[in-house]
């Protein structure tokens, strides 16, 4: 299913019904003090404050493009999907998209779980501005999990040389190499990006977290430990988190210690039958 804002790419088919209505002209650009805040709430993080502004900006300035551009990216990031990809409709009328808002495209039907529409809209991006390493980031995650991880290597590869000591990368590989049942080159890569990490301002508990349960699972327990509790301290909530350090404290027969982690593990995720 593919927006009609891509009919210059021969896509005629949408998720959304109707037609893009004749293009009107883009409002000319101008700084409006109403738009740069919703900008800065963006960028901050601040996406109910982003939308509070876009909304009423949009209501007297309908053709502004930069305006959908900003509110459709806002609404991906309140896991507004549908909602998101209609206005990406309606801003691609009045200005073509960018690689940048290609991208987010493709990250909205990963929301939808449609990876077919996913893998072709951040190849598109990709095509359209391969120097950006985010895209091929992207790319990476969703090639991942189709699970075509030798594509997904290379994505992640490709990501790390626009985004040179990029954490998210580097253990994204690892998981990659795991895919491929490649234990040495997964921890080698977690361990690099726990390494680039250690000097962070906001550490990630994903790469401990992940080279911790294979570790587990090579039954190397007194090296997985450190990491689980470091993980655990980064991210006390994380339900996964608490499942790995269950687990790993069962084998070690510290029962009442991984019954306290499996207990915690389970309320985070009560569906999960394995815990």
């Amino acid at each position: 299913m593919f927006p009609p804002w891509l009919a210059a790419l021969a896509v005629t088919s949408s998720i959304f019904s109707g037609q893009i209505p004749p293009q009107a002209p883009t409002a000319p650009t101008t700084f409006d003090p109403a738009l740069a805040a919703a900008g800065v709430a963006l960028e901050g993080g601040r996406w109910p404050e982003a939308e509070q502004q876009l909304r009423p900006y949009l209501a007297t300035n309908p053709h502004a493009a930069h305006a959908r551009y900003l509110l459709a990216e806002t609404l991906f990031h309140e896991n507004k999907p549908r909602e998101s990809l209609g206005e990406y409709t309606r801003a691609a009328a009045e200005k073509p998209p960018s690689a940048t808002d290609l991208r987010f495209v493709a990250l909205d039907y990963v929301l939808l779980n449609d990876y077919t529409d996913a893998d072709k809209w951040v190849t598109e991006a990709a095509r359209k501005d391969p120097a950006d390493g985010e895209i091929w980031y992207a790319m990476g995650r969703i090639k991942y999990t189709e699970n075509r991880f030798r594509e997904a290597t290379e994505s992640f590869g490709r990501s790390l040389k626009l985004v040179p000591r990029s954490v998210k990368a580097e253990n994204n590989l690892g998981l990659a190499y795991e895919g491929l049942n490649q234990p040495d080159n997964a921890t080698a890569a977690y361990r690099q990006a726990i390494a680039w990490d250690a000097a962070s301002a906001h550490p990630s508990e994903q790469p401990r977290l992940n080279l911790g349960i294979l570790l587990t699972d090579r039954n190397l327990l007194d090296e997985a430990l450190p990491l689980l509790q470091q993980a655990e301290a980064l991210a006390p909530t994380d339900g996964k988190i608490h499942g790995a350090l269950g687990k790993l404290y069962a084998r070690r027969g510290d029962l009442p210690l991984a019954q306290r982690h499996l207990e915690l593990a389970v309320a985070a995720d009560p569906k999960n039958s394995g815990l």
